[in-house]
């Protein structure tokens, strides 16, 4: 029982931190930048078309498949309760019988990091929302480059082809509880997925699945027009800061605990 409180502790803090962001948004929230992020996908990966350059958001609108919305909409659905059941299968499952690749002690002293660094991509995250907030693609589509309305909703954009695919208005009822519309930088949609991919590498289990889903989650948040490729890369970048950080502090606390010694399999045993 002990472990699974340890496990849910810091996901649980992080559901606390964002939904404390309800009472102070406005407070704290700084100039909403519209343009900049535009300008930066046109300057960098704008593509030629019939109608002119477009960005890749805008593109996307333009060949849209319901097969895409399907796939891309389960994705966005799942960013997190699938990075929460992979972080709870390595945890609970591959801590006891490790793989070929990584020993199960590795695994049980090692795991604990995903959950935290949940914790700590989400915590950038909503401070780069204050220091920076910047409008989605969908808000200049909807209300172009004038001064951002600090006001405005979030918005399902591409999202509501999945609703009307399957019937059920599934992101309309998700969206109109968010506590952030300006959030689109960083994407923490792909954060989540990159964190468990590199695990995935570390541990030597779920690599293909990981890489995968992480893959098909930058594609959804380019296609349903709810961040910019800026976005995506900025998210993946704050995933990878926080994940070699992570391990470099744990390395450190596990050695001060006298946890870690030189281990047969390069990794670390119990001394």
């Amino acid at each position: 029982m002990l472990a699974v409180w340890r496990f849910f502790f810091p996901i649980l803090l992080t559901v606390v931190v964002y939904e404390s962001q309800r009472f102070f948004a406005s407070a704290l929230q700084g100039t909403i930048h519209v343009g900049e992020p535009y300008a930066f996908d046109w300057t960098y990966f704008s593509i030629p078309t019939a109608k002119g350059w477009l960005i890749p958001s805008e593109w996307w609108q333009l060949h849209t498949h319901p097969l895409l919305d399907f796939w891309c909409g389960l994705a966005y659905l799942g960013f997190f309760p699938v990075f929460i059941a992979v972080a709870a299968y390595y945890r609970f499952v591959l801590s006891r019988t490790g793989t070929r690749h990584c020993h199960a002690r590795t695994i049980l002293y090692r795991s604990p990091q995903l959950p935290w660094a949940f914790f700590w991509v989400n915590l950038l995250g909503y401070a780069t929302y204050y220091l920076y907030p910047a409008a989605p693609p969908w808000y200049v589509a909807a209300y172009g480059f004038g001064p951002a309305d600090p006001l405005v909703r979030a918005n399902l954009a591409g999202c509501v082809r999945f609703d009307a695919l399957i019937g059920l208005p599934v992101f309309a009822k998700m969206y109109a509880q968010s506590a952030q519309a300006f959030g689109a930088i960083p994407s923490l949609h792909v954060a989540y997925p990159l964190i468990a991919a590199y695990w995935a590498f570390r541990f030597g289990s779920l690599r293909v699945f990981n890489v995968g889903f992480y893959l098909l989650m930058c594609l959804a948040a380019v296609y349903f027009n709810h961040h910019y490729v800026l976005d995506v890369l900025l998210g993946s970048l704050y995933a990878l800061v926080v994940v070699f950080t992570l391990d470099l502090t744990w390395n450190w606390k596990l050695k001060r605990e006298g946890v870690l010694v030189p281990g047969p399999d390069l990794e670390y045993s119990r001394a």
